[in-house]
C-alpha cells in the first residue's frame, strides 16, 4: 500500500470516527462520511468494503492510539516505575472521552452483545496491553521474583480498567467523597515492586 493510499485511508478512518462517535454506527451513512471528506461514496468503496469494515478499522485505529499512549507512559524512564503505573491507572479515568468507540465495544463484550470482530478486537487489545505491562515489569528493578510467574500483568490490566470505570462512576455519583484509589493503587504497585 502506497503512502498516499495509507494517508487517504487514515483520513477516512478519522472522519468516520467523528461520525460514529457523534451519531453511532446505525445512524451514520457512507454518504455522510464521504460528504465530510468531500469525496464520492464510490471512493470509500475503493478503500473499504462496507460501513462495518470502516467501523472495525476505526476500532483498530483507536486501539493502536490507546496502546501508543500506554507505551508512552511506560517509556518515561526518568520517572519511577511506581509513578508510571499510577499515571497508567489514572489514564483510564477519561478514556471514554478520547476513545468512545473502543470503550463502547468493551461494554458490548461485557454485556454479551458484541459481534465477533468486536470480541476479537477486545481480546487483541488486552493481549497487546498485557505484553506492554510484562515488558515494564521485566525491566523494573526490585520486582519480586514470583510477580511474573503469577497472572500479575492480567490482574494489573483488569484492575486498571475496573478502577478507571469505578473512579468515573464515583466522580459522577458521589463527587463529595474523596477517592482512595490512588492509595490502593500505590499499595498494589509497592507490594510487587518492593
Amino acid at each position: 500500500m502506497s503512502k498516499l493510499t495509507k494517508e487517504k485511508k487514515l483520513q477516512i478512518i478519522k472522519a468516520a470516527a467523528k461520525r460514529f462517535d457523534k451519531h453511532g454506527i446505525g445512524k451514520t451513512t457512507l454518504n455522510e462520511i464521504a460528504r465530510d471528506l468531500r469525496i464520492g461514496k464510490a471512493t470509500l468503496y475503493g478503500y473499504f468494503e462496507s460501513k462495518e469494515n470502516i467501523f472495525f478499522s476505526v476500532l483498530e485505529w483507536e486501539g493502536s492510539q490507546y496502546l501508543e499512549e500506554v507505551k508512552a507512559i511506560f517509556d518515561k524512564e526518568d520517572i519511577p516505575v511506581r509513578n508510571r503505573f499510577l499515571e497508567y491507572f489514572k489514564s483510564k479515568e477519561n478514556l471514554s472521552q478520547r476513545y468512545k468507540l473502543m470503550i463502547d465495544s468493551i461494554f458490548q463484550v461485557l454485556e454479551d452483545k458484541a459481534l465477533e470482530p468486536e470480541i476479537a478486537f477486545v481480546k487483541n487489545l488486552f493481549n497487546n496491553e498485557e505484553e506492554l505491562i510484562k515488558s515494564v515489569l521485566l525491566k523494573a528493578k526490585g520486582i519480586k521474583e514470583n510477580a511474573l510467574d503469577s497472572s500479575l500483568p492480567v490482574f494489573i490490566i483488569l484492575k486498571s480498567w475496573g478502577l478507571g470505570f469505578s473512579s468515573k462512576l464515583q466522580r459522577n455519583s458521589r463527587p463529595d467523597k474523596i477517592s482512595p484509589i490512588d492509595d490502593i493503587l500505590l499499595k498494589l504497585i509497592d507490594y510487587y515492586l518492593l
